[in-house]
């Protein structure tokens, strides 16, 4: 753990964040608001939990506030998820972002990577290779993505016959 938080800079959290602006811009989102998770639990709290907030997570909330971006944080992952105020998040690690978007979305969810000038997404859920030629899989993950990246509308439901 160490070394990840050895190469974790304020430049890479300020990227991740222009990134995502850049991105929520791309999918309709005019002036984006970004959270932007602590590396510790509850953000440090004010030291009590290490310095790495201070050190690297708030210089690039700084940076990107003064980019003229909407920024909030860092802020603990388990309190700023639940905000419907906020169009994007930056997770510092996998995990951190993962879990809780599964655990929210189930198996709806997707993973956009943004930042290499193409929108590249998969679903949250894996390829699902012990059902795969069955006719069980579910494409709904998938077609939410598609939709998402493409910039298309959700389709109402189809109404029953009554």
């Amino acid at each position: 753990i160490h070394h990840a938080l050895a190469r974790l800079t304020p430049e890479l959290i300020e990227q991740a964040g222009l990134a995502c602006a850049t991105t929520l811009r791309q999918l309709g989102v005019a002036n984006p608001r970004i959270g932007i998770f602590g590396i510790n639990p509850h953000a440090g709290e004010n030291g009590l939990f290490g310095d790495d907030d201070d050190r690297i997570t708030t210089p690039a909330v700084q940076r990107l506030r003064a980019a003229g971006l909407s920024v909030e944080g860092p802020i603990g992952a388990d309190i700023i998820l639940g905000r419907k105020d906020i169009d994007g998040f930056v997770a510092i690690y996998h995990d951190q972002g993962h879990i809780p978007v599964k655990l929210l979305a189930g198996r709806e969810a997707s993973a956009l990577s943004v930042g290499a000038g193409v929108l590249f997404s998969s679903v949250g859920h894996g390829s699902a290779f012990d059902i795969a030629g069955q006719n069980k899989a579910d494409p709904a993950a998938v077609l939410r993505t598609l939709r998402l990246i493409g910039n298309v509308p959700a389709q109402p439901a189809a109404a029953s016959a009554a």
